[in-house]
């Protein structure tokens, strides 16, 4: 009976026309969905809706969270190249502004001006060298390679029970890979575990953040001498502005 019912539903419209004829004009079913198909689709909805809240609050498991640190390692190491070019960016202002004031003092206008207005010109190159020289060390500090003395952490902290722990192994960091041997960095490799991965790349971006942290006080140390550095310039140029004038 169902398939019949079916095909009676799927006839073209001058058949069913002719088919309500037939039947004294009275109206065919109309196509609706079972109640079975509605339960079928809330308990699916249900499930879904479950999935999901399980999945939001149960905790990654050893490879998701592998996953992340590789993820947060490699945002850590785009904001280390950031800050390296904004230091470079500062030097390329320092020489900019070097040179401009190299320029205007090898012209005759140190010369034409008064002994008052000389000494205090005289300060303000002797400071201005003096932030340069500072400028030139903040960058430096900035740019410089870093140790992160990673070795010195593969030991598990003292007192920590050997079962169930996860120590790094020293098998991702290069500090730790360059000092072992070929053998035994491939030994390491072939017994680590995701746990001993998992601790090693914490440690990794515990480090990387200390990094990030030195390197960026080091860049505000170099512009806030950039800062110092465009003031004085702007004083240089308008005592010389007023003098010319004068």
């Amino acid at each position: 009976m169902g398939n019949r019912k079916h095909d009676v539903l799927e006839l073209a419209p001058a058949e069913m026309e002719k088919l309500a004829a037939t039947l004294g004009g009275a109206p065919l079913p109309a196509s609706t969905p079972s109640a079975t198909e509605n339960e079928k689709q809330a308990r699916k909805r249900q499930k879904r809706e479950a999935k999901r809240v399980l999945d939001a609050e149960r905790p990654p498991s050893a490879f998701e969270r592998f996953k992340i640190l590789i993820d947060v390692s490699d945002e850590g190491r785009r904001v280390v190249d950031l800050v390296d070019h904004k230091a470079r960016y500062g030097l390329l202002i320092v020489g900019v502004l070097n040179a401009t004031v190299i320029l205007l003092e090898r012209g005759s206008t140190f010369d034409h001006l008064s002994p008052t207005v000389k000494s205090w010109v005289t300060v303000c190159l002797a400071a201005y060298a003096a932030v340069t020289f500072f400028c030139a060390l903040a960058a430096i500090n900035c740019l410089r390679p870093r140790r992160l003395h990673y070795a010195e952490l593969l030991s598990p902290p003292s007192g920590t029970p050997a079962t169930g722990h996860y120590g790094p192994r020293g098998v991702l960091y290069w500090e730790s890979v360059a000092g072992s041997d070929v053998h035994a960095y491939r030994q390491a490799w072939s017994e680590v575990s995701m746990g001993e991965l998992n601790a090693e790349m914490v440690l990794i971006l515990h480090r990387l953040g200390r990094l990030i942290k030195a390197k960026y006080a080091a860049l505000g140390q170099l512009y806030i001498g950039l800062t110092a550095l465009a003031l004085l310039a702007a004083a240089l140029f308008g005592v010389y502005a007023v003098s010319h004038v004068h």
